[in-house]
């Protein structure tokens, strides 16, 4: 009888896999020879379309991500205008004597908050249409601080502008008697 052997080993076994392994990167990165390949490759041409198809696809994508992106910044001016007056509380559609009355309203209802921004909000209009300031919604009231600075009585102004900070930049809750102030202060720049 022939001597016992083993038929398998795990270093057989490795070896084997590290040898199949090699093969497949061989064939894997050897150059076609269109001679000797099978009849499943594709037509070059159809190659050619699905590469310019996918490139296509590829740029179209990049293109549509860079435009969400860039997007706000190529909104005309105007449009900008035209959005940012709607919602503006600063719009010129409303008149000195509207501003009052929403003051009026506010007061009556006990937002004493709401009815100081609004006689703010009058005293800007009513400097738009009477002095020679015209109301630009990109003016912060430290400017319009110093735009009312230069006129003859600027302490009523002070007074609503002033107010108006506190309500913007403290978020403060406001008595009777800080509207009590600011329409004080109103009945002064009307008497002006």
């Amino acid at each position: 009888m022939a001597g016992s052997f083993e038929k398998s080993s795990i270093g057989w076994q490795l070896h084997l896999q590290q040898q199949r392994f090699s093969e497949w990167l061989e064939r894997l990165f050897a150059p076609i020879d269109r001679t000797r390949s099978p009849n499943w490759l594709l037509p070059e041409w159809l190659l050619r379309l699905l590469f310019w198809v996918i490139a296509g696809i590829l740029v179209g994508w990049l293109s549509w991500q860079v435009y969400k992106l860039a997007r706000p910044y190529f909104q005309t001016p105007i449009a900008q205008v035209g959005q940012s007056d709607r919602r503006s509380p600063h719009s010129s559609t409303s008149t000195v004597a509207a501003w009052l009355q929403r003051s009026r309203a506010f007061a009556k209802q006990g937002n004493y908050r709401e009815a100081c921004r609004t006689l703010y909000m009058a005293a800007l209009q009513r400097l738009n249409d009477v002095e020679p300031i015209p109301h630009e919604t990109s003016r912060t009231d430290g400017e319009y601080l110093q735009i009312v600075q230069t006129l003859p009585r600027s302490a009523p102004y002070q007074v609503l502008i002033r107010t108006h900070e506190q309500l913007c930049f403290d978020n403060a809750d406001l008595s009777v008697d800080d509207f009590d102030r600011c329409q004080q202060a109103y009945q002064e720049i009307e008497t002006m």
